[in-house]
């Protein structure tokens, strides 16, 4: 379903890239992984700081690879896993799907219990809308694609309770814009870390939090963001 047309003149894999792509350049310092899933969830790549790497392995990301369905609850549970190891101070999913949870053997709800448990933030966001949307079905004589309307569904509910349960946001793209702005919003979610200064005593200074998980055939990208500890003059 990532290859709906209803982002014309784009599909919601290419859009979904796109903005990724900017997501990740804008990012400084911040390790971050990739988890890449439909029916299955593998690791496309893991937490990093060689954003080089990771754009290169993002534009390698294509549909018809994995097993056919939707896993969110093994999707976020190979996000969680790849995170319960890292020492960084704020530890963030963004879930980013356009499907029904049909696939796999662990719930979305269990998955987001135990992100929830080791303190990782789930931030969903829906992307494209249900019902019936312009799909590829082929080419005609003149080579150019051709579109039927197809049944898809979608589960705007669970991604609010995945959100719920650890303590994320949902938001719902039906366009690009909306999609940068669920990201935006997502970089906009603040926590507070301890900053300590030389005479030991104690200041708070607030710091964006994020993590990034894409679904749906498309995959998850993890953001594991390092606490400061910064030393005052005397």
């Amino acid at each position: 379903s990532m290859l709906a047309a209803d982002f014309r003149p784009k599909d919601r894999l290419t859009v979904a890239k796109e903005v990724l792509r900017s997501f990740i350049a804008s990012r400084q310092n911040d390790r971050i992984g990739l988890v890449v899933f439909a029916g299955e969830a593998y690791t496309q790549c893991p937490l990093t700081l060689d954003y080089k790497v990771l754009d290169s392995l993002l534009d390698q990301v294509r549909t018809g690879v994995i097993v056919d369905g939707t896993a969110i609850g093994n999707a976020l549970g190979t996000a969680v896993n790849r995170l319960r190891e890292s020492e960084a101070k704020s530890r963030v999913v963004i879930l980013i799907t356009d499907g029904d949870n049909n696939a796999g053997n662990l719930s979305p709800l269990q998955a987001a219990g135990i992100a929830k448990d080791l303190g990782i933030k789930v931030f969903t966001i829906l992307i494209g809308k249900g019902g019936r949307v312009p799909y590829p079905t082929g080419t005609d004589l003149f080579g150019r694609t051709t579109y039927e309307p197809v049944e898809i569904d979608v589960n705007p509910e669970l991604l609010q309770q995945i959100a719920k349960v650890t303590g994320g946001t949902y938001y719902a793209a039906t366009d690009k814009e909306s999609l940068e702005h669920g990201l935006s919003a997502v970089l906009d979610s603040l926590e507070k870390s301890k900053i300590y200064d030389a005479g030991g005593s104690t200041r708070y200074d607030e710091w964006y939090a994020r993590f990034f998980v894409p679904a749906a055939l498309f995959g998850l990208i993890g953001v594991a963001l390092r606490g400061t500890r910064m030393q005052g003059a005397p």
